[in-house]
C-alpha cells in the first residue's frame, strides 16, 4: 500500500483535503438521517477539526492535517484486518462491529470528497485516491461475506410437528369397476385440523430477531457506498437457497408438465395431497415471513425491498403454480374428485394471501398466475364432480352380482359421499348455477335444515338417483325374484345406513331417509313373498286324506331344501338385518309349520315328518350367510 505523504504542499494537497473532507460533512449530514451515536460524534469531531484548519496558523493545520491522515490510515488498516478474517464482525462484538463501520466511513469520507475536486493530476493524490478505493472494494467484499455468513449461521428452522405433511386415510384408487372403496377406507377427519395447525405458526422468524439490527446496518453502509446490487444479488441468493431448502424439507418435488401428465395415478396422488398442504405452508408462512425479513431489512428502500422478495420466491411460486396447471390438464376422472376438491380449496382460500403477498405491478404477473390457476382448478373440479356421476350411469354388468350382496358400486359411491361433506363449501359456490333433477321436491319448515336443499344437496342425492337407477337394471339380471329382492333390499340398506351415520344425513335430510327405508322393507316384503308364499301355502289343510297329508309334509320338506339349498348361498352383510330376517323369517314359517304338525303330526306318522320344528329353526339361522358349505340336509335331525 502506497504511504500517505505528510509533506505535501498545503496548496496542492492539505487544501483539497480539507475542501474534500468540508464537503463530505455536508453530504452526509444532509442524505442520512439515519447515523447512528458514533458516526454522529465521528462527524461533529471531524467539522470541528475542520473548522479549527480554517482559521489556524500554518503550524497547527499541519497537526491537524496529520491527524486526519492518520485516520485514515488506521481507517485502511482497520479495514484490512478483516480481510481474512474467516469470523464474523458480529461475533467480534458490538465494539469491533462499530470501529468497523467508523474506519469504513472515513474511507468513504476521503472518496465522497475527492469526487467532488478537479481531475486529480498529483500523484499523491492519486495514491489517497487508490488506497480508499482499494480499501473500500475490501470493505465492501467482506460485508457481502458478513452478510452470506450471518444469514446462514443465524437461519432459524420451522418446528418438525408443523412442517409433516400429515396423511388423514387410506388413498382411494379407482378403477372401472368401482371395488377399490371399501368401508374401511373411509376415516372421518376434518382439514380444518391442518388449518389450526397452520395458524398456530402463521408469522415465523426465519433469521434470528437479534441479528436484524446488524443486517440492516450492512445494507445502510452498502447502499451508501453505492454497492446496493452486490447485496441484493448475495441477500436473494441466500434467502433462495433457504427457500429451496424448505421446499426439499417439505418433500415437494419441482415437476415439469410432462411430469405431470405422464405421472401413474399412485404418485400423482400423493403429489396432489403434499401440493395442497405445502402451498398453504409457503404462501401462509414462509412467503409471509419472508415478506416481513426483507421489509426489516430494507424497509427504507421500498421498491428494492419488493423487488429483492419477488426475486427470493419467483422460482418456487411458479413451480407450485405450474403443478396446479398442469394437474388441471389431467383427464376428469373419478378417483381425482377429492383430491381437485383439495386443490381448488385451497388455491380458493390463499388468493387473499397472494394477493397480499404480491399487491404491487412489480408481482402482479404472479398474482394473477395464481387466480388463473385457481379458476382452471375450479373449472376442472365442477368437469369431474359431474363426470362421476356419469361414470356411476355407464356402469353396466353382464352377469348378476353373486349372492345378492352389496354391489362394489354402491360401497364405492357412497364412501366417496361420506367423504365430500368436508368440502360443503366448496361445492355449494361450484355448483350454485348448475340445474339438477331432484328426488325430494323442496318444503320450508321449523324441521327442515337449510343445507337439505343446497347446490350439493340435490347434486348428491341426484348421484344416489343415478346409482339406484343402475341398481335396478342390476337387479333385472337375477332369474330369481326373491333373491332380486334381496339385492336390492342390501344395497338401499347400506345407502340409508350410510346416510344416517355420517353427516350426509344433514344433506339427505329425514324425508329422504324415511323413503329410502319404506323401499328396502317394501323388497324383504317381497322377498318373504316370492320365497315362502308357496312354501307356506302347503301347510293349509282341508279336511284331506292322510295321503294327501303326508304328500303336503313331503313337498313342504322338497320345497325348504331347494329354499335352504339356494339361500345359504345368498349374502346378507348387515347383521342387524340378517337377524331381522331370521326372525320374521321364523315367525312365519316355523309357525306354521308348528301348527302344521300339531293338527297332523299323529295321521301323517313319525317317519313320514323329515323335519322337526327345531330342525326349521336352527336351518333358516344359516340362510344369507354366504357359506360354501351349508350343513348337511340329511344330517339336520341328528344335530
Amino acid at each position: 500500500m502506497a504511504e500517505f505523504d505528510s509533506k505535501l504542499p498545503v496548496s496542492g494537497g492539505k487544501n483539497h483535503v480539507f475542501e474534500a473532507c468540508h464537503h463530505v460533512v455536508k453530504a452526509l449530514r444532509a442524505s442520512d438521517n439515519n447515523l447512528d451515536a458514533n458516526l454522529r460524534k465521528l462527524l461533529s469531531d471531524l467539522e470541528m477539526h475542520l473548522s479549527t484548519f480554517g482559521i489556524a496558523d500554518t503550524e497547527v493545520e499541519d497537526v491537524g492535517f496529520s491527524e486526519i491522515k492518520e485516520r485514515f490510515k488506521e481507517a485502511v488498516k482497520k479495514i484490512r484486518s478483516w480481510e481474512t478474517n474467516q469470523s464474523t464482525i458480529l461475533e467480534a462484538g458490538l465494539s469491533e462491529a462499530n470501529q468497523f463501520f467508523q474506519a469504513l466511513y472515513e474511507v468513504q469520507s476521503v472518496l465522497v470528497g475527492f469526487k467532488a475536486l478537479p481531475i486529480k493530476t498529483n500523484q499523491k493524490e492519486k495514491d489517497v485516491y487508490n488506497q480508499a478505493t482499494v480499501a473500500l472494494d475490501i470493505a465492501m467484499l467482506r460485508l457481502e461475506k458478513e452478510l452470506r455468513d450471518v444469514l446462514h449461521q443465524h437461519k432459524q428452522h420451522v418446528q418438525p410437528e408443523y412442517l409433516a405433511v400429515s396423511s388423514r386415510r387410506k388413498d382411494i384408487v379407482y378403477d372401472e369397476s368401482f371395488v377399490s372403496l371399501d368401508d374401511e377406507v373411509v376415516v372421518e377427519a376434518s382439514l380444518h385440523e391442518d388449518d389450526e395447525q397452520i395458524s398456530d405458526f402463521y408469522s415465523s422468524d426465519l433469521v434470528d430477531p437479534s441479528v436484524l439490527p446488524h443486517i440492516k446496518a450492512i445494507a445502510n453502509v452498502m447502499f451508501a457506498c453505492e454497492y446496493d446490487q452486490p447485496f441484493c444479488e448475495a441477500f436473494i441468493s441466500v434467502q433462495r437457497e433457504a427457500l429451496d431448502e424448505y421446499m426439499v424439507t417439505l418433500e415437494m418435488e419441482r415437476f415439469s408438465c410432462v411430469d405431470v401428465l405422464k405421472m401413474e395415478w399412485e404418485d400423482l396422488n400423493g403429489a396432489m395431497r403434499k401440493w395442497t398442504r405445502v402451498v398453504k405452508i409457503i404462501t401462509q408462512v414462509y412467503l409471509a415471513s419472508e415478506k416481513q425479513l426483507c421489509e426489516q431489512i430494507l424497509g427504507d428502500f421500498e421498491s428494492i425491498s419488493t423487488a429483492c422478495f419477488i426475486e427470493i420466491s419467483k422460482d418456487t411460486v411458479l413451480s407450485l403454480l405450474n403443478f396446479g396447471e398442469a394437474v388441471a390438464l389431467r383427464s376428469c376422472k373419478p378417483e381425482m374428485l377429492e383430491r381437485f376438491l383439495s386443490m381448488y380449496e385451497v388455491s380458493a382460500e390463499i388468493l387473499v394471501d397472494v394477493d397480499n403477498l404480491f399487491p404491487d405491478e412489480a408481482g402482479s404477473f404472479l398474482r394473477i398466475a395464481f387466480h388463473d390457476m385457481s379458476k382452471k382448478l375450479a373449472d376442472h373440479t365442477t368437469a369431474t364432480f359431474l363426470k362421476f356421476k356419469d361414470a356411476i350411469a355407464s356402469d353396466e354388468s353382464a352377469r348378476p352380482f353373486h349372492g345378492g350382496g352389496i354391489h362394489h358400486l354402491t360401497r364405492y359411491v357412497m364412501n366417496y359421499l361420506k367423504l365430500l361433506p368436508e368440502y360443503t363449501d366448496t361445492l355449494n359456490s361450484l355448483l350454485q348455477n348448475i340445474h339438477v333433477d331432484d328426488s325430494i321436491p323442496e318444503k320450508t319448515g321449523e324441521d327442515v335444515l337449510p343445507s337439505t336443499f343446497s347446490p350439493m344437496a340435490r347434486h348428491l342425492r341426484s348421484i344416489v338417483t343415478t346409482l339406484e337407477s343402475s341398481l335396478e337394471r342390476k337387479a333385472q339380471l337375477y332369474a330369481d325374484e326373491a333373491l332380486k329382492s334381496i339385492f336390492l333390499m342390501n344395497n338401499f340398506r347400506y345407502m340409508v345406513q350410510k346416510v344416517k351415520g355420517s353427516e350426509l344425513r344433514h344433506l339427505f335430510g329425514d324425508e329422504w331417509i324415511r323413503k329410502h327405508i319404506a323401499s328396502y322393507q317394501r323388497n324383504v316384503t317381497n322377498y318373504e313373498r316370492s320365497s315362502w308364499s308357496s312354501i307356506l301355502a302347503l301347510l293349509t289343510e282341508k279336511n284331506e286324506s292322510v295321503r294327501t297329508l303326508r304328500e303336503r309334509c313331503k313337498l313342504f320338506s322338497l320345497a325348504f331344501d331347494d329354499v335352504y339349498k339356494n339361500q345359504t348361498h345368498w349374502s346378507v352383510p348387515d347383521p342387524e338385518l340378517r337377524d331381522d330376517l331370521h326372525i320374521s323369517t321364523s315367525v312365519k314359517v316355523v309357525q306354521s309349520y308348528r301348527g302344521f304338525l300339531g293338527r297332523n303330526a299323529v295321521r301323517i306318522g313319525e317317519k313320514h315328518i323329515r323335519y322337526t320344528c327345531e330342525d326349521i329353526e336352527n336351518m333358516l339361522l344359516d340362510l344369507f350367510e354366504c357359506s360354501p358349505s351349508p350343513r348337511s340336509l340329511l344330517s339336520s335331525r341328528r344335530r
